[in-house]
């Protein structure tokens, strides 16, 4: 626009024209006679066209150069909008990926100091188990744990039968004991049962020698064994009766009910003597009568391979002292956990047993 204004103001002086108003414009001329004249152009026309020439070259370039540098814009912003979110993906996708290792690092970091310190407690509780001193595992008969006063110093628990007394502990005296502190259930069949073993958390390790056996252990108020020597001279001239309460991974309970329990003396090996069976459990325990209990040290190998302490026979169909395996046993031997054949049958370990007896 401008190199055209140039180009018009340089023929417009060349001819040494002037202005003498708006629209007119003076000139030199020459006639054929070499006569000096001077004529008058009346230039609206001319200027007119060459402003609206002016004009539209200039609104065209104006208008492309605005389109182009739009474009430019547009297109600078389109590119730094794919460039965003391309970094964004990256950064999401590094995030992620550093934030799944390190959730799998640390996650393979507690798994294995939770396996380490379980096996560490595991292998503390069982030890301190085993170090109970003799006192302790006969059954806190001289523990801290004050006796119940209701009924005073009992006979047996016999003796509480019918009474509103509750489940506890209480002083025992029977004829062919000196007295000594037992565990006395009320709730079953109207009470009055003196509890000879008890399994619940696998807090106590039942995978025991002949001694123990013998002499009694654990805790009455939570996992224990009488003691077979006190179970003998309980029952010895005396007619007693049986009662087996068992549960479930489910929380099902059953039970199992014998008219008939005798233990013999030490050097019978303790032979069972049971019968009259009665219940809902079925009868596992008919196939022992007569056996002699064995431990892991002394009696039938069965002990060993069940994990246990019983009365066994070529086996046997019940485990009640054997090991704390928490329900279904696949893989595993059967017979080997807290068992009754024929309820859950022998690769199924309990969650709960009490064994009791009473006075007919």
């Amino acid at each position: 626009m401008f190199f055209l204004g140039f180009i018009y103001f340089v023929l417009l002086s060349s001819v040494k024209s002037r202005n003498v108003g708006d629209d007119m414009i003076e000139t030199p001329m020459v006639d054929n006679q070499n006569a000096p004249l001077r004529a008058m152009f009346d230039m609206t026309n001319v200027n007119e066209r060459i402003k609206a020439y002016i004009s539209e070259s200039f609104d065209s370039k104006m208008s492309h150069l605005v389109n182009m540098k739009l474009e430019e814009v547009l297109l600078a912003s389109k590119i730094d909008e794919d460039l965003k979110q391309h970094i964004e993906k990256l950064k999401d996708n590094l995030t992620l990926k550093f934030e799944n290792e390190i959730k799998g690092y640390i996650d393979g970091v507690h798994q294995n100091l939770t396996d380490t310190l379980s096996e560490e407690l595991n292998s503390f509780k069982k030890s301190l188990q085993e170090s109970k001193t003799t006192t302790k595992d006969q059954n806190k008969a001289d523990g801290d744990e004050p006796p119940n006063t209701c009924g005073g110093v009992l006979d047996g628990c016999e003796d509480l039968k019918g009474t509103i007394c509750g489940n506890g502990m209480y002083s025992l005296k029977p004829k062919s004991l000196p007295q000594f502190r037992g565990y006395c259930n009320m709730c079953y069949a109207g009470g009055g049962w003196t509890v000879i073993q008890r399994r619940q958390n696998g807090n106590t390790n039942f995978y025991r020698g002949w001694q123990d056996y013998r002499n009694g252990f654990g805790d009455q108020t939570e996992e224990f064994w009488l003691g077979n020597e006190k179970i003998h001279k309980l029952t010895t001239g005396e007619r007693y009766q049986l009662r087996i309460e068992l549960q479930d991974w489910n929380n099902e309970t059953k039970y199992a009910a014998y008219t008939t329990f005798n233990l013999g003396n030490e050097a019978s090996g303790y032979k069972l003597t049971i019968g009259g069976y009665s219940g809902t459990a079925g009868d596992s325990m008919i196939y022992n009568n007569g056996a002699t209990f064995s431990t892991k040290d002394k009696g039938n190998t069965c002990a060993k391979s069940t994990f246990g302490a019983w009365w066994y026979k070529s086996c046997t169909y019940s485990n009640l002292n054997g090991e704390y395996l928490r329900g279904k046993t696949p893989g595993l031997d059967a017979h080997r956990g807290v068992y009754w054949n024929y309820w859950t049958g022998p690769n199924y370990s309990l969650k709960k047993s009490e064994i009791m007896i009473r006075k007919i």
